[in-house]
């Protein structure tokens, strides 16, 4: 089989861990955790999920609305202080934050299985440090 001509480009290149991110303008955050085409897949007004297109598996998901979650719910559920490097930092929990989101709506079989499959979505723990969001927070 004939070698790909861009092969010693991308020979051994790591790819940093996956991070959400806030996008202010859609008032969303953005969470994939692989490289690949997806079909996003609607839940509800608030949740989209990101599903693999080579085997349907849930690759990430999107949280709309997030000012309004922060406002109903408060941060104090999904706020979690951590330390890094002795510096105390304050990080938003996705999970939390999902958790609050399905408290929004309809309480069906299948809400629940998306939002358990987005939250099991995620690498590890997901978080995104509070000062990304910290427009949001009112700092």
């Amino acid at each position: 089989m004939e070698e790909h001509f861009l092969k010693d480009f991308v020979v051994d290149v790591t790819r940093e861990p996956s991070k959400p991110w806030y996008n202010a303008a859609g008032d969303c955050i953005i969470y994939q955790i692989t490289d690949e085409a997806v079909i996003a897949d609607r839940v509800d007004e608030i949740l989209t999920i990101y599903r693999s297109v080579e085997n349907n598996a849930a690759v990430g998901y999107q949280i709309k609305g997030v000012k309004a979650l922060a406002e109903k719910f408060g941060w104090d559920g999904v706020l979690i202080e951590s330390r890094n490097d002795g510096e105390e930092l304050m990080e938003v929990s996705l999970s939390a934050l999902l958790l609050s989101a399905y408290e929004q709506g309809p309480k069906t079989i299948n809400r629940r299985k998306a939002y358990a499959s987005a939250i099991e979505s995620g690498e590890g723990r997901p978080r995104m440090l509070a000062t990304d969001l910290k427009l949001l927070l009112g700092q």
